[in-house]
């Protein structure tokens, strides 16, 4: 027995939404040297009581040739990937180009710069912000008055 697909011009109709992420992403996002899925850099940021932590994976990549600038609430990397192949070789498969690259995060407080770490260890840069001492949480106890 045959199936049968009855048409639908519908279908093949696109939301307005997508179709404006589709001319953003075509007209400032070059394929080519950009080899990130998605729309980002894959991190972590996470918080403890003292600090805020980050965790940006960067295989392969040489610790001196990151650059880290630091302001009051936000931190902006830049690094470069090297990826060479020898000129006698077949390429197969190129999911991993070298490239320069750059991302900027938003912490969600004010942080002390001067304090700040970076780390670099089995391909994970980690970098540990302290918080500005008027950003800690505080517990005040309440006193009575009589």
């Amino acid at each position: 027995m045959a199936n049968i697909t009855r048409y639908n011009p519908f279908q093949e109709f696109v939301s307005l939404r997508e179709a404006m992420d589709r001319l953003f992403e075509d007209s400032f996002i070059s394929p080519r040297s950009s080899s990130f899925i998605g729309r980002g850099v894959p991190a972590n940021l996470y918080e403890t009581p003292e600090e805020f932590v980050l965790q940006v994976p960067m295989p392969g990549v040489n610790p001196d040739d990151v650059e880290i600038n630091v302001h009051q609430d936000a931190v902006n990397i830049k690094w470069e990937t090297k990826n060479t192949i020898p000129d006698n070789a077949t390429v197969h498969l190129r999911g991993w180009q070298s490239a320069q690259y750059q991302h900027s995060f938003s912490l969600p407080a004010p942080i002390n710069s001067d304090k700040t770490e970076a780390s670099y260890n089995e391909g994970i840069l980690t970098l540990r912000f302290p918080k500005a001492e008027h950003a800690k949480a505080r517990t005040i106890k309440v006193r009575s008055v009589k």
